[in-house]
């Protein structure tokens, strides 16, 4: 059971890049717990933390809910499950987020890491807290309503 645990496990967290890239997103909402806690976090900007999936679907929504002309891809790798037990798991990976604006461009938006607690929960695996650690600042938004913001003491952002 240790085996196919690990392998929905890894499978579970792989499936954010190709739900979220191909705009499946009530699949990849469903990925996530109701009492998800997702917390964003990047140089310059800051973290963002959201409690529950109601307050986490409002973040997204309008920060990347908007269809763009570019192709989004989230690409995975050097997967490390940091600890397993019958129920529970916590993962990390390296991330990186590109665009392609044109044929012949590819845009890097950022490189970092994704770290992923998640709970068998009747029978399946649910991710319950996804963290995402860039290594460079993305564009800043609004912070929406139910997130707390924490900015980063290094820089100061007129009017954040």
């Amino acid at each position: 059971m240790f085996i196919a645990d690990r392998e929905a496990i890894v499978n579970h967290v792989m499936a954010y890049s190709h739900l979220i890239d191909d705009g499946r997103l009530e699949d990849w909402y469903a990925l996530f717990s109701d009492d998800v806690e997702f917390v964003s976090s990047g140089p310059e900007l800051g973290t963002l933390t959201t409690h529950g999936k109601k307050d986490f679907r409002e973040c997204i929504d309008d920060r990347y809910g908007k269809p763009t002309k570019a192709a989004r891809r989230h690409t995975q790798g050097n997967v490390h499950v940091l600890e397993q037990t019958a129920t529970t798991a916590k993962l990390r990976c390296y991330m990186l987020i590109s665009t392609v604006p044109d044929a012949d461009k590819l845009s890097i938006l950022t490189t970092g890491v994704y770290h992923a607690n998640l709970e068998k929960r009747n029978g399946k695996w649910t991710i319950t807290r996804w963290y995402i650690e860039a290594d460079a600042p993305l564009n800043p938004s609004a912070v929406p309503a139910g997130a707390e913001y924490t900015p980063d003491p290094r820089y100061v952002i007129p009017g954040a």
